[in-house]
């Protein structure tokens, strides 16, 4: 085993010692001697903890940030000893290596590099190349590191060494952006590690770099709060509270943009428009919930986070990293009673924060929708004719479209399944089955997967528009926002218009309202041999990770085949595979919204052409409400 004394000879030998600032006085400088929040892409600890395995215990992952539209010079690096959770109990800090009150194993710190311009720079802890993180702790800071001014724009690397003993647990932080140069290796040793500084764009090793791009892609240990001094220029440094709607639920890795950012929260401060690049931290993670943000102990335990922010303003002279603050919280605070989810949840959040940071604005953006695309039904038969009756209306459903079936069971199961329909009159159709009781049984729906915003229904409490009453809590929400109602934000920033349909208010747009593109050569040749890759004319409108849905042309809406998407190159789409023959002229269309795993699911987290539509469609201009 290498020794931390070995290694910091090692180190000093291949990377030499940080550099003496350099700064230009072309540059116009409101101060230069804070700290603020600087990198694209960094994220807080949150997901599942990973075990390490034998022959890759010791790992070095490679982070790539992006830099604002000012030089930056001095920076400093936090390690976190915990993780939050995501989903219900979001954002508790409770994903540690043992349980709350009894420590685990801790992650021991072999080195952290980072790479500049082709240049490694070594940082340090306390004097030291090498730290301990302890479970169930804030962490630890690196000591400041000053390079030669870093230009605008650019790329850091962060390269971070560490291991712990086989069979022990790490904190998950980042899903690696392999596209953007982005790399995890593994191995047993240091020394093995620290021979790829020689060929910084090796393969990621096999075994550690799995399921790229999708939710089951393992999240690798990095830092989470990252702070720069530089040649600020007064522009907006924001402190963003997020929940899964705004932090990148509904996208990973393979779909992160040139700078690393994902989801749409990201991606609009980021956007060079208006007032230019926001600088940004999002301190939520996907499911939180404001009522749960900055609060609690013990098992309940949200408040490291804060602590750490803290942190920075001590050794920041007393200044906060960050100027103003960006709420988009709200999406996942929903309670039978309105006056409860605004008051007690909604609004103690901002209560805390006008109480923390007193004097700073706070943006709200006002929430997404949530709907179903699917509607209950009462099934009959007669032979192999299934009779459906939807109680609420077809809206929208047409003969000759496909509609999927879910949810009969026992001896009715044949009645599931995909089906073209003949509509019969306002509330009925029939379809065309292989036969079975009548009536079936089950709580049973009829799913159009999203074809038209007309036929989505809204989750509870998300009825459009909002009343007087108290069961319409989203959009009294938004009303709430816009009217600074209870003084809950400082200023308001719409999305509704952004992202919402436009025939149907309140609901997601249906893929008859989006973009779609069509095969340009046939896909199958039997519907037996399967097949991974589709050629489109235009893939502009898709990522990777997000399902597609291919219709018979010209009408489009026969469906001949959902799939998902792995990766996408020029106008072929690698898919999870199919055997079914599709032809020349398919149609091939984007879902809205990623669905929850409900019955039925809902639809609440955009997909990436709904990304695009938020970040075109919240004017660059509304950035300006985000000035101090």
């Amino acid at each position: 085993m290498i020794t931390g004394s070995l290694l910091r000879k090692q180190l000093t030998h291949a990377l030499g010692r940080p550099v003496t600032k350099r700064r230009s006085a072309a540059v116009p400088i409101v101060d230069a001697d804070r700290y603020l929040f600087f990198a694209t892409r960094n994220r807080m600890a949150s997901g599942a903890l990973v075990t390490a395995a034998a022959g890759t215990n010791y790992v070095c992952t490679k982070i790539v940030v992006g830099t604002p539209q000012y030089k930056t010079r001095t920076f400093r690096f936090h390690l976190p000893g915990f993780a939050s959770t995501e989903g219900g109990n979001s954002p508790q800090e409770t994903v540690v290596t043992g349980t709350i009150g009894s420590p685990g194993n801790s992650v021991v710190i072999d080195g952290m590099l980072i790479r500049i311009a082709g240049i490694f720079y070594t940082c340090t802890f306390g004097g030291a190349n090498t730290t301990t993180i302890v479970d169930q702790t804030n962490g630890a800071w690196t000591d400041a590191l000053t390079t030669p001014d870093v230009a605008a724009e650019s790329e850091i690397e962060i390269w971070l060494f560490y291991h712990t003993a086989v069979g022990e647990k790490i904190w998950p932080v980042y899903r690696i952006q392999k596209h953007r140069g982005e790399r995890v290796w593994g191995a047993s040793d240091l020394a093995t590690l620290l021979a790829f500084k020689d060929t910084p764009s090796a393969d990621s090793t096999t075994a550690l770099d799995s399921s790229y791009g999708g939710q089951a892609q393992p999240q690798y240990y990095g830092p989470d709060f990252m702070v720069a001094k530089g040649d600020w220029d007064g522009r907006a440094v924001v402190l963003g509270f997020a929940d899964s709607i705004g932090e990148a639920r509904q996208e990973y890795s393979a779909a992160a943009d040139a700078r690393g950012n994902l989801g749409w929260l990201r991606r609009w401060l980021d956007k060079d428009g208006g007032p230019g690049r926001i600088p940004h931290l999002l301190i939520g993670m996907p499911g939180a919930g404001s009522v749960r943000e900055y609060t609690g102990t013990g098992s309940a335990i949200a408040t490291r986070r804060r602590d750490i922010v803290r942190q920075i303003y001590a050794f920041n002279g007393n200044k906060w990293p960050f100027t103003s603050i960006v709420n988009q919280m709200g999406q996942n605070d929903t309670s039978t009673v309105y006056s409860t989810w605004f008051n007690t949840n909604y609004r103690s959040l901002v209560t805390r924060a006008r109480t923390e940071y007193p004097g700073l604005k706070i943006a709200a953006f006002t929430p997404l929708g949530r709907t179903v695309s699917s509607r209950a039904i009462t099934l009959t038969s007669s032979g192999t004719v299934a009779t459906a009756i939807i109680a609420s209306g077809l809206n929208g459903l047409v003969t000759g479209q496909t509609v999927s079936i879910q949810g009969a069971t026992g001896t009715s199961t044949p009645y599931n399944g995909n089906y073209l329909i003949t509509v019969i009159d306002a509330n009925t159709f029939t379809y065309n089955f292989a036969g079975g009781p009548s009536p079936a049984v089950g709580t049973i729906y009829a799913n159009d997967l999203g074809l038209r915003a007309e036929y989505q229904s809204y989750s509870s409490q998300n009825a459009y528009p909002a009343d007087a009453t108290d069961n319409t809590g989203k959009w009294r929400l938004r009303a709430d926002i816009l009217a600074k109602t209870s003084a809950c934000c400082d200023e308001a920033i719409d999305t509704y218009a952004a992202w919402a349909s436009s025939v149907k208010g309140g609901a997601w747009p249906g893929m008859m309202e989006l973009p779609s593109t069509t095969l340009t050569a046939q896909s199958g040749t039997d519907g037996v041999a399967t097949y991974s890759t589709i050629t489109v004319a235009d893939a502009s409108a898709f990522r990777p990770e997000q399902q597609i849905h291919i219709y018979a042309g010209p009408d489009g809406i026969a469906r001949l085949s959902t799939q998902s998407i792995v990766s996408i190159a020029g106008n072929v789409i690698t898919s999870s595979g199919s055997a079914v023959v599709l032809p020349v002229g398919s149609v091939v269309r984007p879902g809205a919204s990623f669905g929850e795993s409900t019955t039925p699911p809902s639809y609440v987290h955009p997909f990436g052409i709904i990304i695009d539509r938020i970040v075109a469609g919240v004017s660059q201009t509304e950035k300006l409400k985000l000035a101090a």
